[in-house]
């Protein structure tokens, strides 16, 4: 039997390369003659970065940046041919995430994305021309404007505005000036690689969908939802384009609509890091595909790596089974996606800090032995 493996990371538990790798391992243990071809992917959410520069054998930099709370501190991006010879990637993550804060710690009234900005400054600094911004994981509901103002956009606002603005400082702009960034950041080329196509305002928009997960109370997503609403209007007319019906604009709580305005564009994760990897050239042929990722539920639907891997092994007419870490009990359209059956490691979402954390390993092994059961070794 041909195996590929192409999961994406375990949130919290592991990145996409050890789960692939220790998948790999238990099959060859259970299952020697098998032949597994390893595949790790990302869809524009953490793990985005250490995937490109590792296909691309790029080079990871560091740099000193502000996180969320505007606290200095280390993080990392990196330079590659993407196919441009002066491209950059930057994971929003590594310097705007929730993983820079504790729980505690998250308030998307005044997280901002000043960090990434940062980010994209230091990698210009070094002649990258374009950037690719991997958005997911971000801890933001600020529409950008933490990104913009590091980048050098002129704000008008009726009382001094401090560095690094978040959420709450969205209803206060009045006025917002593009020029200085076009400017200054010649030749700039953005591109913000996204994992969900989140719509700006409403129901399902960066602040009434994805507000509670970044710690907005009720009363938190209501003043974001009418401030995003009053920014997008502002900076709608700097831009010169109406920003709030363009899809994926409430990607990274707004970020989308600040690179938008900026001239760039959206585009989705999976298929920038598949068409590198040639994935669908690595899927023909084999005989089954595992894919996963920690926890599998209606957002996956919306671009996640999973679900964009088991639709390209339906194109194939390859059987495709998600090893994850938890999965939403209401799914009902795996079959629908490609996703033949779907082995889950714990009934719910689980962390490093868990203490179901040492069974993990015991886990990883019993699904793998039902998988090779459920697809035996041909004769």
């Amino acid at each position: 039997m041909k195996i590929l493996i192409a999961p994406d990371k375990f949130k919290g538990i592991s990145t996409a390369q050890g789960v692939a790798e220790t998948l790999q391992k238990l099959i060859l243990k259970q299952s020697p003659s098998t032949f597994v071809r390893l595949c790790p992917v990302a869809d524009g959410g953490e793990g985005t970065l250490n995937t490109v520069i590792h296909i691309l054998k790029g080079k990871t930099l560091s740099a000193t940046a502000h996180d969320p709370l505007m606290r200095s501190h280390d993080t990392t991006y990196g330079l590659a041919t993407l196919p441009e010879p002066d491209a950059a990637v930057i994971e929003m993550a590594q310097a705007s995430g929730l993983s820079k804060l504790t729980h505690a710690e998250r308030n998307p009234m005044v997280t901002t994305s000043y960090g990434t900005g940062e980010l994209v400054l230091e990698a210009y600094r070094r002649g990258a021309r374009h950037i690719r911004i991997a958005l997911g994981g971000s801890a933001t509901i600020d529409g950008g404007l933490g990104f913009l103002q590091a980048l050098g956009a002129q704000l008008i606002a009726d009382q001094t505005l401090p560095k690094g603005l978040g959420g709450k400082h969205l209803p206060l702009i009045n006025k917002i000036n593009l020029e200085f960034i076009h400017k200054n950041l010649k030749d700039l080329h953005l591109t913000g690689l996204v994992d969900v196509r989140v719509q700006l305002l409403g129901e399902y928009g960066s602040a009434r969908f994805f507000g509670p997960q970044k710690g907005a109370s009720p009363e938190m997503v209501t003043d974001l939802e009418k401030g995003m609403s009053h920014f997008e209007s502002v900076l709608s007319k700097a831009s010169g384009t109406i920003l709030k019906s363009q899809r994926g604009a409430g990607a990274a709580g707004g970020m989308g609509m600040a690179i938008l305005a900026l001239g760039g564009k959206l585009e989705s994760g999976f298929d920038f890091v598949s068409d590198i990897l040639k994935l669908e050239s690595q899927m023909k042929g084999c005989d089954l595909v595992i894919t996963g990722e920690g926890m599998l539920d209606a957002s996956s639907l919306e671009g996640k790596a999973p679900v964009s891997v088991a639709l390209m092994a339906k194109k194939l007419g390859i059987p495709c089974v998600a090893v994850v870490g938890a999965m939403d009990p209401n799914i009902i359209w795996l079959k629908e996606v490609g996703i033949t059956k779907a082995y889950t490691l714990f009934d719910k979402p689980i962390n490093m800090d868990d203490p179901r954390v040492p069974q993990i390993p015991d886990r990883f092994s019993g699904v793998v032995a039902q998988l090779l059961k459920d697809f035996p070794e041909k004769s």
